[in-house]
């Protein structure tokens, strides 16, 4: 067989483009003007959130830092978020602290970025901080509100750069929609312990930013007046996703051996806990929350969330 009848990709072992295509890439992806540090930016942001930029193909890989050109008049910090595109929560970040001139700074990140594309945006820039940008094309700036729901295009070019030291030379990129390609996750603990709750005023024990699902609860409310008139509230991406109170739960028979929703303790005053055996996924953010309408509760909430990274 001649090497016509192969794939254009084909090359015999040992040739050079086999030798190529297994070595990293170390390299740098950007979209800016180039600028030098010292050297004043076409034009600049002060103290501006949820604003990013996107980079869409040839992502995957080690990144061992993310830049910003940026300047601080103090000790100030930004913050900014990374996901594979603009419709997900984050799934790290890096934190920045600026000079107190115009230069490119840097977060460390030696992470694998296990994804093609890449957004980045600016999650919290604090009083002082200048970032920058220009309004040259191709324009790959994008805008929101926070908690960033929903992106617009933006005709500018965030200065933001990525510093790769294992660029991959172009495989198949794990897109969440591949069959038999597991998404890189991790599960953790988080919790709340005896808060004070006030009457009448829902309150967020847990709320983090991120892409996943939950699918363990754990919700307690001491043994106080009116105890058992308490809701838990679960919010998947700001939407209401279940809200149970334990009156109601004990009025439907929910037991300690009850599936999904089971009620470990209830009393009238008393001790209520309750167990969610459901998953619940989100694509931003997670949101446990507890309301009681005519008395203060002491409340513990614990959630198990998987999340991508």
């Amino acid at each position: 067989m001649s090497t016509e009848d192969h794939p254009d990709w084909w090359r015999p072992m040992g040739g050079q483009n086999s030798q190529d295509s297994t070595l990293e890439r170390r390299s740098l992806i950007w979209n800016d003007n180039g600028v030098l540090d010292g050297v004043d930016p076409p034009a600049f942001y002060t103290c501006e959130e949820y604003v990013g930029k996107f980079f869409t193909r040839g992502c995957r890989g080690m990144i061992e830092e993310i830049q910003i050109y940026c300047r601080d008049a103090g000790v100030n910090r930004l913050r900014l978020y990374c996901s594979p595109h603009p419709c997900l929560g984050p799934l790290t970040y890096v934190d920045i602290t600026p000079l107190d001139t115009w230069a490119w700074r840097a977060g460390t990140l030696e992470e694998m970025w296990n994804y093609d594309s890449l957004f980045i945006w600016v999650y919290a820039c604090y009083v002082g901080v200048d970032w920058a940008y220009d309004t040259e094309q191709p324009y790959d700036g994008h805008e929101a509100t926070y908690p960033g729901h929903t992106w617009a295009a933006l005709d500018i070019r965030p200065f933001i750069r990525v510093v790769y030291t294992g660029e991959t030379p172009g495989d198949v990129p794990v897109s969440g929609i591949i069959n038999t390609i597991p998404i890189p996750s991790s599960s953790s603990l988080s919790f709340e312990n005896d808060y004070a709750l006030p009457a009448d005023s829902e309150v967020a024990l847990i709320a983090f930013d991120a892409d996943g699902y939950c699918d363990y609860v754990e919700a307690r409310v001491e043994a106080a007046v009116n105890s058992h008139l308490t809701y838990i509230r679960v919010y998947c991406d700001d939407v209401l996703a279940m809200e149970q109170q334990f009156i109601e739960l004990n009025a439907r028979g929910h037991t300690p051996d009850t599936p999904t929703v089971s009620l470990p303790a209830y009393a009238v005053d008393g001790l209520c806990v309750l167990l969610l055996h459901k998953r619940f996924e989100f694509r931003r953010t997670l949101s446990l929350r507890a309301y009681n309408l005519p008395n203060p509760q002491t409340v513990t909430i614990a959630g198990y969330p998987t999340t991508l990274r």
